[in-house]
């Protein structure tokens, strides 16, 4: 009993402290000035703002690496799952355990989009990343999330699987001149559920 309570408590204690206060620095950020107080410049919103404003200065430790690490799972279990099984004829309905193929494909999918929430949240983290790679972020998720939406019903339809191929490529160019590509990092079957 007094070993279970050992191993709980560190276990209790890691999942606290990644559960930190950024929502209070990020208000305290973005507060608005007191009335009366003149608007600082860089805080008035303009025609041109992005969706998520970028940040000045880094918000998050290894935010460039951690992005690196999220995309490249994204893209390695996307290609290992998803599109090499579609371009070897797994998904046609007469093919050898079609089925299965397209019940792990989706498992990826979603394993892929969790992966690309994860790099969008550490490219906001970034400024340098942020200003180059929100809207091709942005592009490649609702792209996947089309892809992987047809694949979860069973459908496995060529044009969203090429076109989030074509999407999951220009995010990795557009990274790489950012100084922050990636590779396809080989995601093991049991974290997608298989």
């Amino acid at each position: 009993m007094l070993r279970k309570t050992f191993v709980i408590i560190p276990i209790i204690l890691l999942a606290l402290a990644g559960c930190s206060n950024t929502k209070a620095k990020e208000t305290a950020q973005g507060a608005a000035p007191s009335v009366g107080a003149p608007a600082a410049p860089g805080n008035a919103p303009t025609a041109t703002a992005t969706p998520t404003a970028c940040p000045t200065g880094k918000t998050r430790k290894l935010a460039k690496t951690r992005f690196i690490a999220n995309a490249g799972l994204a893209a390695g279990a996307f290609k290992r799952y998803i599109y090499n099984p579609y371009r070897s004829g797994a998904f046609k309905s007469d093919a050898k355990g079609h089925k299965r193929a397209i019940v792990k494909a989706g498992a990826a999918g979603l394993f892929t989009l969790d992966q690309l929430r994860r790099a969008k949240t550490n490219v906001q983290a970034d400024p340098t990343l942020c200003r180059t790679l929100s809207a091709p972020l942005q592009n490649l998720s609702n792209v996947m999330r089309n892809a992987v939406d047809k694949l979860r019903g069973g459908n496995a339809d060529s044009s969203a699987i090429g076109a989030a191929s074509g999407a999951l490529e220009q995010t990795r160019s557009t990274a790489g001149s950012a100084g922050a590509g990636f590779k396809d990092k080989n995601v093991p079957s049991n974290m997608i559920g298989g």
